[in-house]
C-alpha cells in the first residue's frame, strides 16, 4: 500500500464524530431521517423517501475496518472494508435494485449531507454515504451477487488510444484506479454494451462542466465527497449516457463498466486523486 493511501485513508479514521449514542430520532424537519445511535463507533437508524424505507447500521469493527448492512425496500446488502488488509467484500444476496430503490439512496446521501456532514470524518459514517452514493448509480435491474476486491490487485492502466489498439481491441477492461487530469478536460470512454467485448471508443468531456460530472465516482455531482475523476468511472457514466443502463436482472449494458469502477469506488474513501 503506498504512502500517499495510507495517509488518505488513515485520516478517516482517526477523527471521531461528535455526537450521543441512543439518540432520540434524527430532527431533520420532512427528510425521512431518522437517526436512533450516533457516536464514533456505530451509526443506525432509517430513511423514507417516496414510499421507499431504507434501514441501515454501519459500524467499527477494528483499527481502520467497518461493516455496514442496509435493507432497501427488504433487499439486503452487506458490506465489509477493512483498510488494513485491502479488502472491500459487497454482498447483494442476488437481490436486484431498481428505480425506486436507486432514487431512495441517492436521497439518503443527500439527507445525510445536510443533516450530518460530520459523518464524512468517520470510516462507518464514510461507508454508509458513500456506499449509498455508489449503490445510487448502478444499472436498474441489476443482480447484486457477492464480491471480493483486492485493494492491492490494482491493475495497471491499459494505453487508451483507439490509432494503437484499433476500435474493437480489449480495451473495454477495468484500468486500475485511474485518475483523470484535474477536475476538468476530455478523454476516452471505452464501453461495450452487454459485455460482448465490442468496444464503442468515445472522446468525451468529463468533470465539473458536465451536467452530471461525467467521470465521478458516484451519482452526479455531490461535493461532500472529494472530487476524485477516474477512468473507469469515466467509462460507466458514458455508458449509462449511451445505453441507459438495464431493466432486467443480469442485463445489465452497464453492469461490467460499474464492478471495472469498484477499485475505483473504495480508493476514493481518501484524496486518491
Amino acid at each position: 500500500m503506498s504512502i500517499r493511501l495510507c495517509l488518505a485513508l488513515s485520516a478517516l479514521s482517526i477523527t471521531a464524530a461528535c455526537a450521543t449514542e441512543e439518540a432520540a430520532p434524527d430532527p431533520t424537519s420532512g427528510s425521512g431521517l431518522s437517526i436512533t445511535t450516533l457516536d464514533d463507533t456505530a451509526v443506525r437508524g432509517s430513511f423514507v423517501h417516496a414510499g421507499s424505507i431504507i434501514e441501515f447500521v454501519s459500524e467499527v469493527t477494528g483499527p481502520e475496518r467497518a461493516r455496514l448492512h442496509l435493507e432497501v425496500n427488504g433487499a439486503p446488502i452487506d458490506v465489509e472494508l477493512d483498510l488494513v488488509a485491502q479488502t472491500f467484500v459487497d454482498d447483494g444476496h442476488a437481490q436486484a435494485l431498481f428505480e425506486d430503490d436507486l432514487a431512495a439512496l441517492l436521497a439518503l446521501r443527500d439527507a445525510l449531507g445536510a443533516a450530518h456532514p460530520e459523518l464524512a470524518t468517520t470510516l462507518h459514517g464514510t461507508l454508509l454515504a458513500r456506499h449509498a452514493d455508489r449503490l445510487a448509480e448502478a444499472p436498474a435491474g441489476f443482480t447484486f451477487e457477492r464480491r471480493e476486491h483486492e485493494l492491492r490487485a490494482l491493475t495497471q492502466p491499459r494505453q487508451r488510444d483507439p490509432k494503437v489498439l484499433g476500435a474493437d481491441a480489449d480495451g473495454c477492461g477495468g484500468d486500475g484506479a485511474t485518475c483523470l487530469s484535474g477536475t476538468d478536460g476530455w478523454d476516452y470512454a471505452v464501453y461495450d454494451p452487454g459485455n460482448d467485448g465490442t468496444c464503442q471508443w468515445q472522446w468525451a468531456q468529463y468533470g465539473e462542466s458536465q451536467a452530471n460530472c461525467s467521470g465521478r465516482c458516484g451519482a452526479g455531482c455531490n461535493h461532500w465527497f472529494d472530487d476524485d475523476y477516474t477512468w473507469d468511472c469515466f467509462d460507466h457514466d458514458r455508458c449509462v449516457d449511451r445505453y441507459g443502463g438495464s431493466v432486467m436482472s443480469d442485463n445489465a449494458n452497464c453492469g461490467d463498466e460499474f464492478w471495472d469502477a469498484a477499485d475505483d469506488y473504495v480508493l476514493t474513501y481518501g484524496a486518491w486523486c
